[in-house]
């Protein structure tokens, strides 16, 4: 432990022991926090201090009145209450009307019951009696449920009962709930069942799960369609869903595993392999995993048989289990004679246990896969499992199988090919190969394996931020694209980006555009440093693009080209450094809509810095009384001098003499900014001339604040 940690641990405890019950909650509550972040795998730093956590929150809960403060201690005994705590929890439960706390104190009733093996009987008695009160809504009978829930007892089992016939919908599921645990169901079903086939059949959430595990139970993985012929078959399958017993149930299993029917062989492996079935329902579980030899024995004589369709659940079960020798024929001789996708699957999963990390490969087996791959009948899924297989088992050996798949395979599973070979290394060995698919793939991948983007992974990434999904035709440019989007920081980055910005392609100057200013790009490559070289040549570009007019299809709307995007884009990384650029972009932006984004450019700066510059102040005063743009904008110019202090004061007297009064009263509450004394009677002459009726917004906001007749 650092010496860091020591100092804040010795805080953290003088906090705790504190006089002050205000000190000791914040306590609480940073252990608290830390508890809860622990959920995304997180230590708690302060765990080594639980016992002097545990008695603070002891202490604080010994201080009345008990109230809302409390709720910080009570959250604490959730987490580390121990037998001793439940009387102070009981006189909780037993005197506080506050739901909060009252909902807080039963969960900590909770960590406190199950912390000791004879539970406290006035806790117990206290929260039975809020179940049972009628008096209580209905989420604090609910709560008082789930504090019981982990307690096995004959008095809470008589109490589940009794509310398994409850009118409250959510305290009868919540004790169906309990009553359907798979011991206890033996018990209970006819209960159990009684009750939850009076649900609707499409009843969703908690009790939709529950109808369908009292009704159907565990059926199986791969035959919940089927039954076996055989009626006796058929009734040891019923057993082994709803057991009355272990032996009971351990018997039907070997008849169903036994038998000769497929369905009736597949169903008993399934519930061997599925942590739903043979496991869950036994007392003993040590009795289905002394069955583990014999199940194993049974699994690989249906395949050597064979004995179709229960290969697929053999093949399931034997993928979880330590490959024996005699498997890979085994495994070859599956491969050979299935024409089903299901079989291939498992069969493909279990020579991965048997190609994985081993020194000496069966070729035969890799061979087998191979020519999965080839076979047009062999579904998708098939083939990308088959990809996988080979890449994990063989890594950069795998090589000119995927190469090969990638050439002649459908689009899907050249994607599956190529992440494959990406990340076994393949990109430097292959480059110009993965490269010349992911151009031949488009603007999209035809399938992105784990959520990742193959032509990403191959090219790079980004793309670009306003231009996804172009592609530049001229060679050259698209080469100088590819450089950018590599990973790597030379000369030919630079270079390439200077390619793309003296092009003259619209395109390719806004690909360049973006490269330079997003930080997933030159940055992400290189640092801050890395965008210097080519920082005037984007200002020069910047000025050409925002003075460009928009074309005539996309004026009156609000959708802005790329081009412009890119270009205000880089505007906001050049303009805290350059003021004159700004300044010249302010006067020059080719439309309103430009002007209009520029100027959003503007306040970002000078919220930044609380100045304004004077060449673009200047250029700010020059839009505010030209009569040829929107209104809104001159008075948001207007706005931003008001921002920058006194020094634009001559700006703003001159706005006030601009015959419009949105305009006007914008100049006004700049002047107001920076001192209403020196111009009352200029904004009060202004006041008396703007309409009274229907004003501007900007109008009424002055008239709000300065008032006249005041003072």
């Amino acid at each position: 432990m650092g010496e860091g940690d020591r100092s804040r641990l010795c805080e953290f405890s003088a906090r705790l022991r504190s006089d002050d019950p205000e000190v000791v909650l914040d306590a609480l509550d940073d252990y608290l926090s830390a508890q809860a972040a622990t959920r995304w795998g997180v230590d708690n730093p302060y765990t080594s201090l639980d016992s002097e956590v545990l008695f603070a929150a002891r202490e604080l809960l010994g201080r009345a009145p008990i109230g809302p403060g409390h709720v910080s201690a009570l959250a604490v005994m959730w987490h580390l209450a121990e037998e001793e705590d439940a009387d102070v929890i009981a006189d909780v439960l037993d005197g506080t009307p506050d739901a909060e706390v009252r909902a807080t104190a039963l969960l900590a009733a909770s960590t406190a019951l199950t912390a000791s093996e004879e539970p406290n009987r006035r806790l117990l008695a206290l929260i039975t009696a809020m179940v049972l009160d009628e008096n209580l809504d209905a989420q604090t009978r609910k709560d008082a449920v789930q504090a019981l829930e982990d307690l096995d007892l004959p008095e809470i089992e008589h109490l589940m009962v009794r509310l398994a016939d409850s009118a409250e919908e959510e305290l009868q599921v919540r004790a169906v709930s309990w009553l359907a645990a798979p011991l206890r169901l033996r018990v209970h079903r006819e209960l159990v069942r009684r009750v939850v086939e009076c649900w609707p059949e499409d009843v969703g959430g908690e009790a939709g799960h529950l109808r369908r595990e009292v009704l159907d139970g565990f059926h199986s993985t791969y035959w919940t369609d089927t039954e076996p012929d055989d009626p006796a078959l058929r009734k040891a399958h019923e057993e082994l869903r709803f057991p009355s017993g272990d032996e009971e149930c351990l018997r039907a299993f070997a008849t169903l595993l036994h038998s000769d029917d497929p369905v009736a062989v597949g169903i008993a492996l399934d519930h061997f392999e599925s942590s739903r079935g043979l496991t869950r329902v036994l007392k003993d579980r040590q009795q289905a995993e002394d069955y583990l030899p014999e199940v194993l024995c049974r699994a690989r004589e249906v395949l050597r048989r064979p004995l179709p369709p229960a290969e697929v659940s053999a093949l399931n079960l034997l993928r979880t289990q330590p490959p024996e020798h005699g498997d890979a024929d085994l495994l070859l001789e599956v491969l050979s004679r299935t024409r089903s996708d299901a079989v291939r699957q498992e069969a493909l999963w279990v020579v991965h246990g048997l190609l994985d990390g081993v020194k000496v490969r069966d070729e035969r087996l890799v061979g087998a896969v191979r020519d999965l791959l080839a076979e047009p009948s062999v579904g998708f899924a098939v083939k990308e499992t088959a990809i996988r297989v080979l890449a994990d088992g063989l890594g950069a050996d795998a090589d000119p199988v995927l190469l090969r798949a990638l050439r002649e395979c459908e689009p899907r599973v050249q994607a599956h090919a190529a992440y494959f070979l990406v990340n076994t290394g393949g990109l430097d060995r292959h480059r110009a190969v993965l490269e010349d698919a992911a151009d031949s793939w488009g603007d999209q991948p035809p399938s992105r394996p784990w959520g990742s983007n193959p032509i990403d992974l191959i090219l790079g990434s980004p793309h670009s931020v306003h231009w996804k999904g172009h592609r530049l035709t001229d060679p050259d440019l698209a080469r100088a694209h590819r450089r950018l989007r590599a990973p790597t920081m030379d000369d030919s980055y630079h270079e390439a980006l200077r390619t793309l910005l003296n092009s003259g392609d619209p395109a390719a100057v806004g690909i360049a555009l973006d490269h330079w200013w997003s930080p997933d790009g030159a940055v992400r490559r290189g640092g801050e440093q890395t965008r210097e070289p080519e920082k005037a040549l984007v200002a020069d570009r910047v000025r050409e693009i925002l003075r460009q007019p928009p074309p005539p299809e996309s004026r009156g709307t609000h959708r802005l080209e790329p081009r412009y995007l890119s270009a205000l884009s880089a505007l906001d990384v050049l303009a805290a450094d350059d003021p004159t650029l700004l300044a010249e972009i302010v006067k020059t932006a080719g439309s309103d809509h430009l002007r209009e984004r520029v100027l959003d450019t503007v306040e970002t700066v000078v919220a930044n810095t609380g100045t304004v510059d004077r060449r673009l102040g200047e250029a700010l005063g020059n839009i505010a009384c030209d009569g040829g743009v929107p209104v809104r904008d001159r008075a948001r110019a207007l706005e931003l001098l008001g921002d920058a202090g006194s020094d634009f004061v001559p700006l703003l007297l001159r706005a006030t003499r601009c015959p419009e009064p949105a305009v006007q009263a914008a100049a006004a509450w700049g002047l107001l900014g920076v001192g209403a004394e020196n111009h009352r009677d200029l904004v009060e002459k202004l006041i008396e001339s703007w309409p009274v009726d229907d004003a501007p917004w900007e109008v009424t906001r002055v008239r709000d604040r300065f008032d006249p007749a005041g003072p």
